[in-house]
């Protein structure tokens, strides 16, 4: 049956007067769904978010039989807190990470040469082959890198060039490297600057903090110090005189190739600078060139540029190690000079080798 279609008007709904004798309406407010003692409680958990988070997956079990209206102010009310906290927790974190320090990722001493028991005898004499070079000298050498900032300047992290050093000594206190000058500061320390540190590393791969504690510049040599955390095992590297056609060997990491040994012979002697054979690249620099007898001859400096000259083949040169015996040539910073002196002595108290057969 069709329905008839009533219209009301305007005016007629104007017209409509209430009786004067009625009672008028009174509209009751519902009560809170969510008592007041919970707002504050719930309120207090705003700078906790983790726990915030469990306290609102809690709630939201726990009402899920609660009519509509009661699980719609829950909903509402714990997510402007969830909201608020996240706002919070993140301002905190940006704060935080911008102007605390952050813990040191790198070790302050060599766990790798504290855990040694013993280091190998280089003065007795014995001549080595490659093999004996590659087993006893090789754990003597390290990765050197300049140390790069993050973390707005408060962290010092190794950066992504690198070359080589090599331990000249292991007593009591700590650990005394050698390496290339430009590896260590990238340039010349500017007189009375501070150097950088340095990052170093062996072939575990565990970063430490050097400091540079001598420079010699003009020859492009650096000495490093490590402080000591344990152990008790002593070396002193020997220091040789070269000789102008002897074999040697040349440890390093050239182009990224980490502990590669290379062999030639000493090609020339230039007053302080030994010119050598054996090949070297970008990664060698720093890294030491020992005689037959494990004695130190020099310490890798450069080769020569292709780019000058495209037919040059096998020119490389090295620092000879005689300038560590000449503690007037470094300018020392720190306790660099005892370091240096310390090592002198005690290398005074090792018999020296014999000198190759001509």
């Amino acid at each position: 049956m069709p329905s008839e279609k009533v219209v009301v008007s305007v005016e007629e709904i104007e017209s409509v007067v209430p009786e004067p004798d009625a009672p008028a309406a009174v509209f009751k407010r519902p009560p809170q769904p969510i008592p007041l003692w919970a707002r504050i409680g719930l309120a207090l958990l705003v700078p906790l978010l983790p726990v915030l988070c469990i306290f609102a997956a809690i709630l939201k079990v726990a009402f899920r039989t609660q009519p509509p209206r009661v699980r719609a102010a829950i909903s509402s009310f714990l997510s402007t807190l969830l909201i608020i906290s996240g706002l919070l927790s993140t301002a905190a974190a940006v704060l935080v990470f911008s102007f605390v320090p952050i813990p040191a990722i790198v070790n302050t001493g060599m766990p790798q040469f504290d855990e040694r028991t013993d280091f190998p005898l280089l003065n007795t004499g014995a001549t080595l082959s490659s093999s004996d070079v590659s087993a006893e000298l090789k754990p003597l050498v390290i990765v050197v890198s300049p140390a790069a900032r993050m973390w707005r300047q408060q962290q010092e992290v190794a950066s992504n060039s690198f070359g080589a050093g090599m331990l000249l000594e292991a007593n009591q206190d700590g650990y005394l490297f050698a390496t290339a000058n430009h590896v260590a500061t990238h340039g010349y320390v500017a007189a009375g600057g501070t150097p950088p540190h340095v990052m170093v590393t062996t072939a575990e791969g565990v970063w430490s903090v050097a400091d540079i504690v001598g420079s010699a510049a003009p020859i492009d040599v650096a000495l490093l110090w490590v402080p000591r955390q344990s152990g008790h095992a002593m070396f002193v590297q020997p220091v040789a005189k070269p000789s102008d056609g002897e074999e040697v060997f040349v440890i390093g990491h050239p182009e990224g190739l980490k502990y590669t040994l290379s062999t030639g012979l000493v090609s020339g002697l230039h007053d302080q600078i030994v010119q050598i054979s054996a090949a070297i690249s970008p990664g060698n620099s720093g890294g030491p060139v020992y005689d037959a007898h494990g004695g130190l001859i020099a310490i890798v400096s450069a080769k020569f540029d292709k780019n000058r000259d495209a037919n040059a083949e096998n020119l490389g040169f090295a620092a000879s190690a005689q300038i560590l015996d000449n503690p007037s040539a470094w300018t020392f910073y720190g306790a660099g000079r005892k370091h240096l002196e310390t090592y002198l002595n005690d290398l005074k108290s090792i018999a020296p080798h014999p000198a190759p057969p001509k």
